[in-house]
C-alpha cells in the first residue's frame, strides 16, 4: 500500500511515494511533460518504474485552476478528474490541489535548509497567522496561507491572470522605449517565459529565461539589463501583493527563475524596491521575504495535506 504524491508544473512533473507517513527518497522521480500525452500516462510510467502495484491514495498538486474534483494545467492541455483517476488506479482517495497551495501546506515542514531569507524583519507568533506563497515559473500565481485552530488553510487565487499594474508597466515600457502591447496580464512578464519575451522584445534575441540569466551571470550587458528590469518589476509586484494580502507572517517566493534571480546581483534591486513603503499612504511594517529552496517542497505539502485528509 502506498500514498502517491505528484507535483505537476507546466514543464515537468515530480512524483514521490510515501509509506509510514514519510517520503521514500529512493522513489522520487521527475518526468518531462513533453514526453507524455497526459498526466495519467506519466503516472502509469512512474508506477511501473518504481514497481508500485497498489495505490492507497493519490494527492496531486496542479499548476492551474481546479475545484477539488477536476483541475487543468494553465500552460498545457492536461486535465485531471479525481473520480477517473481513482477508478483507473483503484485508489481509495484522490485529492487535487493547487501547486501553490501545496507549497503553503509545506511551509511548516521545511527545515532551515529549505528556506533562504532575502529580506529580514521582526516577526511574532501571532503574525504567522497570515502568510503568502508566490510562485514564479512557467506561470505565476499566489496562495494565501492562513493558520487557525492549529491547522492550515491555503486559499485559491489567480493573481497571475490579473492586469499588469502601472507601477510595473512604467519601468517595463521605459526599458523597451515603447508600449508593451504584448503584455495582457502579470503572468506575461513575471514568469520564465515572461523574462524570455522581455529580453526578446528589448534585444531581438529569442532566448530561454535560463539562458538570459546565465548570460547575465557571465557579464553580458544586454542580459544584465533585462535581469535588472525584471527584478525591479518583481519587487514592485511584491509591493502590491503586500497590500492585497497583508502577509504579516512572511512572503515565500518559489520557482527556479526567482531562485536564480535572487542569487545574482539583481537581488539588490529587488531588495531596494521591496524595502520602501508600497504607497505614499501605506504604513505597513516590514515583512520577512524568503525563497523556498527545497525542490521537493510541494511534495512535502501534498504529504501534509494527505495526512490531514486521511
Amino acid at each position: 500500500m502506498a500514498l502517491i504524491l505528484a507535483d505537476v508544473g507546466g514543464t515537468n512533473v515530480r512524483f514521490a511515494c510515501a509509506r509510514g507517513g514519510a517520503i521514500d527518497a529512493a522513489l522520487t522521480r521527475r518526468f518531462q511533460n513533453d514526453d507524455y500525452a497526459s498526466f495519467d500516462a506519466a503516472l502509469s510510467s512512474y508506477l511501473a518504474e518504481v514497481k508500485v502495484a497498489t495505490v492507497e491514495a493519490l494527492t496531486i498538486a496542479v499548476a492551474g485552476p481546479g475545484n477539488g474534483v477536476t483541475a487543468r494545467l494553465t500552460n498545457r492541455n492536461w486535465r485531471f478528474d479525481a473520480r477517473e483517476l481513482a477508478s483507473a488506479h483503484s485508489a481509495h482517495q484522490v485529492s487535487l490541489m493547487n501547486d501553490l497551495g501545496a507549497l503553503g501546506y509545506a511551509l511548516d515542514s521545511l527545515d532551515d535548509g529549505g528556506v533562504r531569507v532575502v529580506v529580514q524583519a521582526e516577526s511574532t507568533t501571532a503574525a504567522q497567522m497570515q502568510r503568502l506563497v508566490v510562485g514564479i515559473g512557467t506561470g505565476f500565481n499566489v496562495s494565501p496561507v492562513l493558520t487557525h485552530n492549529g491547522g492550515v488553510t491555503c486559499l485559491l487565487a489567480e493573481a497571475g491572470l490579473g492586469s499588469l499594474p502601472s507601477r510595473m508597466r512604467r519601468p517595463l515600457e521605459a526599458f523597451l522605449g515603447r508600449p508593451a502591447d504584448w503584455v495582457r496580464c502579470v503572468e506575461d512578464v513575471i514568469s520564465g517565459p515572461g523574462l524570455s519575451r522581455l529580453h526578446a522584445e528589448a534585444t531581438g534575441d529569442a532566448l530561454d529565461a535560463r539562458v538570459v540569466l546565465e548570460q547575465a551571470g557571465a557579464g553580458e550587458a544586454k542580459a544584465m539589463a533585462s535581469r535588472e528590469v525584471f527584478a525591479k518589476m518583481l519587487g514592485e509586484w511584491v509591493q502590491d501583493l503586500r497590500l492585497l494580502y497583508m502577509p504579516t507572517g512572511g512572503i515565500f517566493l518559489a520557482g527556479s527563475v526567482v531562485r536564480a534571480l535572487l542569487d545574482s546581483p539583481a537581488r539588490e534591486t529587488f531588495v531596494q524596491t521591496v524595502s520602501a513603503q508600497p504607497t505614499v499612504k501605506s504604513t505597513l511594517p516590514p515583512v520577512v521575504i524568503s525563497v523556498i529552496t527545497q525542490d521537493e517542497a510541494a511534495l512535502l505539502g501534498c504529504l501534509a495535506y494527505a495526512k490531514a485528509a486521511l
